[in-house]
């Protein structure tokens, strides 16, 4: 492939790039697509395909077998990065039939591999939270900032991104709401602020926050900022918040961010609360989602089948 092809299959990319962003992709999740994609163009110079027109069912087929044998650290990708890469040769042959730049779509019958739903992880009990929210000093500000924000990803169930991102004006203390802005899929909602999480998010912005700020005015205007009064790294919450309040508690679950958010979701559907509210708590786009919570009640459903059971009231007899 001469540099003239190689410079023509990149402005196609370039141009896939701004089409999701013009859509209102996330870009994260415009930068994965291309990365995705990349990988596939990449291996079509491995089969001296010179043009994008010239892309074929057979030759996406013999992709997918290519991604399906291929191995990272000697072993199998994963199904859901087999996935991501499909979807991303699928999405830019789609946008480049509704362009015109190709006339049809050779990945239009392109199958993607099937993922399995699995029950989510790092679900804890009412205890195991309440140990861990036990934990930090909330004598000292950066105690009492961890105080605050582990009550807000429990009360809430919001994603690691969503916290990091919260802004002072998004806390409204009053009617205890925390507006969520460009949340995944860029959806903005609000969600309601426990009355026990409310009361550490004043005592931190009161008595936490201004020491955390100090002589930096320009500090950003996140509600939960680090040390040094900068916003929160991405890795801070997991690795060194959470993990360290886990680990003080005794707990020998792997629990992150999104492990406060699966434990949020299931205590409350143990309380009955109703799935669609549970939808519009944690910002699902389809119910689907949330019903896997559902999944995670057998142990509940196999003790209420014990009790009532008519068959379980023989036992013995």
């Amino acid at each position: 492939m001469d540099e003239r092809e190689i410079q023509k299959i990149e402005r196609r990319v370039g141009q896939f790039e701004e089409h999701l962003a013009m859509e209102n992709y996330s870009p994260l999740t415009v930068r994965g697509y291309v990365k995705d994609l990349r990988f596939f163009l990449r291996y079509l110079q491995t089969l001296d395909v010179r043009d994008l027109t010239a892309v074929t069912g057979d030759s996406l087929y013999k992709y997918q077998l290519h991604v399906y044998q291929e191995k990272h650290k000697d072993k199998p990708l994963s199904l859901m990065t087999q996935r991501g890469r499909l979807v991303a040769v699928r999405s830019f042959f789609h946008y480049l039939l509704k362009r015109g730049r190709i006339l049809t779509d050779p990945a239009s019958g392109l199958e993607l591999p099937r993922v399995k739903k699995r029950l989510p992880r790092g679900v804890m009990t009412v205890r195991e939270v309440n140990k861990i929210l036990a934990q930090p000093d909330v004598d000292t500000p950066l105690g009492l900032r961890d105080k605050a924000l582990l009550e807000v990803l429990y009360t809430t169930g919001i994603r690691n991104g969503e916290l990091r991102n919260l802004t002072l004006h998004d806390v409204d203390l009053e009617s205890r709401e925390l507006r969520i802005n460009d949340g995944k899929g860029q959806k903005d909602r609000v969600v309601p602020l426990g009355e026990i999480a409310a009361h550490y998010v004043a005592q931190y912005l009161d008595r936490a926050r201004p020491a955390l700020v100090g002589k930096r005015p320009d500090a950003a205007a996140r509600l939960f900022i680090s040390r040094r009064g900068r916003p929160l790294d991405p890795l801070v919450v997991n690795d060194r918040i959470i993990r360290k309040y886990v680990h003080q508690a005794g707990i020998t679950k792997h629990v992150t961010a999104h492990g406060f958010r699966h434990t949020c979701a299931t205590h409350m559907l143990k309380g009955r609360a109703n799935i669609r509210h549970i939808q519009a708590l944690l910002g699902h786009k389809s119910l689907d989602t949330t019903q896997m919570y559902t999944h995670v009640e057998v142990g509940d459903l196999k003790r209420e089948h014990r009790r009532t059971h008519p068959r379980e009231q023989d036992r013995g007899e």
